[in-house]
């Protein structure tokens, strides 16, 4: 389905029913839930019906004990790949819910959400050894409707998440010709001329890199 597709679904079912009184929806809706927030990029496995909350934090990111709803309209959560509850897939379809409710009419509504979905698509993950190591970009600490890094993009210190490792990857310079990409969990190091700045540029010359090793 297109985006625009996928949109107008979304909002129609928004209009479709009272969220404060619903409990469980037809298999149908539930499909369309699913392919919303897999079209925004969050490689969902499955959205079950449940609620999710999460802590206050202290300025320390302690917490406080204090919880908060994720979901307060949507009755359904969302699982992600490992197979843990998606907290930020579940807060963006709460959010997208809440929006496509109180927009100003369906087509002001079809286009917000259609937007949003675009928005939230994450930098496609970037290949860096021929073992299948993959450089994928962190999330955003700043909401649910943020923009995302794009291949246009120059590194900053912090570059993304080592996928599957989730730990940290930062940018170093460290040879007179050479930058490196070096995870914080397990080390590996990546090495790349130092002319590439932004993160479509080692995209391209990593995919060629890994083109050229012999099967």
């Amino acid at each position: 389905m297109k985006t625009t597709e996928i949109a107008a679904s979304f909002v129609d079912l928004a209009l479709k029913h009272d969220w404060r009184k619903i409990k469980e929806l037809s298999a149908d809706d539930v499909q369309i839930l699913f392919a919303t927030v897999s079209a925004a990029g969050f490689e969902p496995t499955k959205v079950v019906p449940g609620e999710l909350v999460d802590h206050y934090r202290d300025q320390d990111g302690s917490s406080t004990g204090e919880t908060y709803p994720i979901n307060r309209y949507c009755p359904y959560k969302v699982i992600g790949r490992d197979g843990d509850d998606h907290y930020h897939a579940t807060g963006w379809l709460e959010v997208a819910l809440y929006f496509a409710m109180r927009g100003i009419n369906r087509q002001e509504s079809i286009k917000a959400i259609q937007h949003e979905i675009e928005r939230s698509v994450p930098l496609k993950p970037i290949q860096l050894t021929v073992d299948g190591d993959f450089l994928r970009e962190y999330p955003s600490s700043r909401g649910y409707f943020v923009d995302h890094t794009r291949d246009d993009r120059e590194f900053g210190s912090c570059v993304g998440i080592h996928d599957f490792c989730n730990s940290w990857m930062d940018f170093m310079r460290v040879t007179k010709t050479h930058n490196a990409i070096v995870c914080r969990g397990c080390h590996l190091r990546v090495l790349f001329p130092k002319e590439i700045k932004t993160y479509g540029e080692l995209r391209q010359i990593l995919a060629s890199k890994i083109a050229q090793v012999p099967a």
